[in-house]
């Protein structure tokens, strides 16, 4: 094997190892914020309760208001109850007054169901304020979590971007700017195994020729099909000796 291919062949497993880590830098942010929409929606879900609560209130004010206004109209027309000398009239005031009582006494039951479904809110409510201290807990411990882990991923990027830039000195230019863009279009994988004559990388088979060059090792060779480079190992020469033994 050409020593500037196996010198590309370990920058591409550092490469790995980059892509690696910076997807698990690139995973904390996104740690973050879930757990910051979680809190979110807490906050917003104790709003709405809270926004119900004042609808209610003001229900029931209104709802006592005309619990007020009934009764006095309720007392009022008792009083005139006294005056009335027709029969026919003292029923019609009696029938009046006996409506006025029920509309009150609906509304009494209005404000007594009022009451209790601002019960129920505030309860929920409750629920919703040890939901989000216990939230706001999680989210502060993940956040310093999430500082520590992105120091530590951001160090080690560093070392490993330093380590590939010693590398890269045994790869021609050229050599390495073909490699780049292919890795690029490859999902980063520019170079490729071949094992008994089949690319690893696309899993096609490359022409017996072309495969007869490549375990002579005298140059660089791309898979007809994906465009990866290509190396062989010398997997199908070991196993020969190996029967022989």
């Amino acid at each position: 094997m050409l020593p500037e291919l196996s010198k590309l062949i370990d920058v591409q497993e550092l490469d790995k190892v980059i892509r690696e880590v910076t997807q698990e830098l690139d995973r904390l942010p996104e740690e973050l914020k879930a757990g910051e929409a979680a809190l979110e929606e807490l906050q917003a879900a104790h709003a709405a309760r809270l926004q119900e609560v004042e609808d209610l209130k003001a229900q029931r004010r209104d709802t006592e208001l005309e619990m007020a206004d009934m009764e006095e109209g309720i007392k009022t027309s008792r009083q005139r109850l006294m005056e009335i000398k027709s029969n026919i009239e003292y029923k019609a005031m009696l029938k009046e007054i006996a409506f006025k009582e029920d509309q009150r006494d609906q509304r009494e039951t209005r404000t007594l169901e009022l009451m209790d479904l601002m019960e129920t809110q505030n309860r929920l409510i409750a629920e919703l304020n040890g939901q989000m201290a216990e939230q706001e807990t999680l989210l502060e411990r993940l956040r310093q979590e999430v500082a520590v882990e992105s120091e530590k991923f951001k160090k080690e990027l560093d070392q490993l971007e330093e380590k590939r830039k010693k590398l890269r000195k045994g790869v021609p230019a050229a050599l390495m700017k073909r490699y780049e863009f292919i890795r690029q279009r490859r999902n980063g994988t520019a170079i490729a195994p071949v094992q008994e004559g089949v690319c690893l990388g696309c899993h096609m088979n490359i022409l017996p020729q072309q495969f007869i060059d490549l375990q002579k090792g005298l140059e660089i060779l791309q898979c007809p099909h994906c465009q990866r480079i290509l190396y062989w190992s010398g997997e199908e020469e070991a196993e020969p000796e190996a029967g022989r033994a």
